[in-house]
């Protein structure tokens, strides 16, 4: 049994059937003549065969060489296809994305996601998975393509890029009867409170400061998801302090006021993150892009 050919060699008899001149190939090659005919002679060992034979008008192929080299190149061409970008075009891309959030990023991000996919790659879905415990095996084995959340929920072998920074108001009905134009500390903590809690953990930024100014707050109802607490809030005489992304585009819609909270609570990033082994991928990165520019949108 024949050992497989190297590339260079392979590259070689190329260059020698194209220019029918041992120097010319030589040169072509980036080597010597001599190195050239030794590569030469180890072709002839290879396939058995002389190959190429001396005439007066150069170095002529023999029937077995004109024979193997459209194969031979076919091979070179495979080989240089490894390494070349692979062509992407989204108008063919046939591929659901997975993104683990939570509903705020999902009703802030999705609408303009969903407008850039319709028109550039038709044949691109999204699935939307909560984030639980095994985001990183997840994101590990490809089960999620992005997780979209706050640094915490990142794992730490992720690749991770900021997508957009927020910060917190306070939301209470828009009749509210015990809340003015202004909302003053003791009032914030005199309220009935609705927490937003999506792993079920009490606390929070906003207990945080308050135990930092020594006060405290009631919170009456606890909930996981984020959006059906301004729904609550506007039926009730409960106050919400959540993300601006998530309140300002529904404070219309469900008749809600929006204020300042009358402490200091600390603003926050929302990361994007995906495991390493899809850095390169050009459809996976084309999607990120588009995530992107749908949070900065």
């Amino acid at each position: 049994m024949h050992d497989a050919p190297d590339l260079e060699l392979l590259r070689c008899f190329v260059l020698l059937h194209r220019e029918r001149h041992l120097t010319r190939a030589a040169r072509h090659a980036g080597l010597s003549q001599p190195a050239m005919s030794r590569a030469l002679g180890r072709m002839r060992t290879l396939f058995g065969d002389p190959l190429f034979v001396r005439s007066p008008s150069g170095m002529m192929p023999t029937p077995r060489a004109d024979a193997i080299a459209p194969e031979v190149q076919a091979v070179l061409d495979a080989a240089g296809a490894l390494v070349r970008p692979a062509r992407f075009d989204p108008r063919e891309l046939a591929r659901t994305f997975v993104v683990a959030t939570t509903d705020s990023v999902d009703a802030h991000l999705v609408p303009p996601l969903i407008e850039t996919l319709t028109a550039a790659a038709p044949g691109v879905s999204l699935a939307l998975r909560p984030v639980g415990d095994d985001t990183a095996d997840a994101l590990a084995t490809g089960r999620f393509d992005l997780v979209i959340g706050a640094r915490e929920l990142i794992p730490s072998e992720a690749i991770a890029a900021r997508l957009l920074e927020d910060s917190f108001v306070c939301a209470v009905r828009g009749d509210h009867p015990g809340v003015g134009k202004r909302l003053t500390l003791d009032r914030f903590c005199e309220l009935p409170h609705l927490l937003i809690a999506p792993r079920g953990v009490p606390g929070g930024p906003v207990d945080t400061a308050l135990d930092a100014l020594g006060r405290s707050r009631r919170v009456v109802v606890r909930t996981h998801a984020f959006l059906s607490a301004p729904q609550i809030v506007s039926r009730s005489d409960l106050i919400l302090t959540a993300p601006r992304c998530l309140l300002e585009p529904l404070a219309e819609p469900f008749r809600l006021r929006l204020l300042a909270p009358p402490l200091a609570v600390p603003g926050f990033d929302v990361w994007s993150a995906w495991h390493p082994r899809f850095q390169h991928d050009p459809a996976h990165a084309w999607f990120r892009g588009l995530v992107d520019t749908a949070a900065r949108r």
